[in-house]
């Protein structure tokens, strides 16, 4: 496995160790809490629950009824059905029993059976996610939203999370089947690893420094390249091609529309888009067949907050 040295941010610093590796240590059991935006019984989810209980490990998996795709961080403030659907499975919806929770939602009411116990689960895992969530995808995914929700102290209090994602390869469903799996055994050596304290880690009480999650994703192909510490792109993926989108009318021009009530369809326009992206992109490394771990934080704080003091100057209220 192919790893390049790089100059990293200090949260980056504090994971890296243990991201440009997923060797199979010895693990402990751990409490984890499962979720994901496909939905309770998706394939991706269902893979990785199969392999983190093989391991050993005491799994609540608590998701969305139905596929919330997009949810972004989003949490449904209102009363909610929580369906037990299996021995440690429950489905998540609104008091209606039809209404799909959102994923944040799902992995905060996991997060409560699980200190049912008496204490906090030991990590939040948001996958596997059916398509990847890089670049500027990040800030829509309802599987990265739930690691999100998980690491901020708003609710149920910080809980480490890693959110985890896949393109499926272009194949039947056994084909599939056997790659989620492929995926979920990562997972399972990286939790391993992670338990292992390498690196700076060695000095946090919890696997992950407080605060931080980690978005990782990983190619649609066995032979991977390798494994990168990254930076979050800017730019977007569907199916391996770098696309923008557009959304407008499809039809013609809202702006003619004559009368209140008068409507026209609209949507989303995909084109190809051949900006390169940042330095050190998950988008690239991605592509290159690179599992790809971004540090994410829920803090929207810009790097450059200071410089934003002189914007002030002169100005009276």
């Amino acid at each position: 496995m192919r790893t390049t040295a790089m100059k990293l941010s200090r949260p980056s610093a504090l994971v890296a160790a243990a991201c440009l590796s997923a060797l199979a240590f010895p693990a402990g059991a751990l409490d984890i809490v499962l979720t994901n935006d496909d939905g309770w019984n998706a394939p991706g989810i269902q893979a990785l629950k199969d392999a983190l209980r093989d391991a050993g490990h005491t799994v609540t998996l608590a998701a969305p009824l139905t596929n919330q795709s997009g949810s972004s961080a989003a949490v449904d403030l209102v009363a909610l059905r929580v369906t037990k659907q299996a021995e440690g499975e429950y489905s998540v919806a609104l008091v209606d029993g039809v209404t799909s929770a959102k994923p944040a939602t799902s992995g905060l009411i996991g997060i409560g059976i699980a200190q049912e116990t008496g204490r906090p689960p030991d990590l939040l895992v948001s996958g596997i996610n059916a398509g990847n969530n890089l670049g500027a995808l990040t800030q829509v995914s309802g599987t990265v939203g739930a690691a999100i929700g998980a690491v901020a102290r708003s609710f149920n209090g910080a809980v480490p999370a890693i959110a985890i994602s896949t393109d499926e390869p272009a194949c039947d469903v056994a084909c599939k089947e056997h790659h989620y799996a492929v995926v979920a055994d990562f997972v399972v050596k990286f939790i391993a690893h992670l338990e292992a304290k390498p690196g700076f880690l060695a000095s946090e009480d919890g696997l992950l420094p407080d605060g931080i999650g980690l978005n990782i994703n990983y190619p649609p192909t066995d032979s991977i390249m390798g494994v990168k510490v990254t930076t979050q792109g800017q730019t977007a993926q569907l199916d391996g091609v770098q696309i923008v989108g557009n959304f407008r009318c499809l039809t013609g021009a809202c702006s003619s529309l004559a009368n209140p009530g008068d409507s026209r369809i609209g949507g989303l326009q995909v084109i190809p888009d051949a900006t390169p992206d940042i330095r050190n992109a998950d988008t690239t490394y991605f592509s290159q067949g690179y599992v790809t771990i971004v540090p994410i934080t829920p803090d929207y704080t810009a790097d450059s907050e200071l410089k934003f003091k002189s914007v002030l100057t002169g100005f009276r209220p």
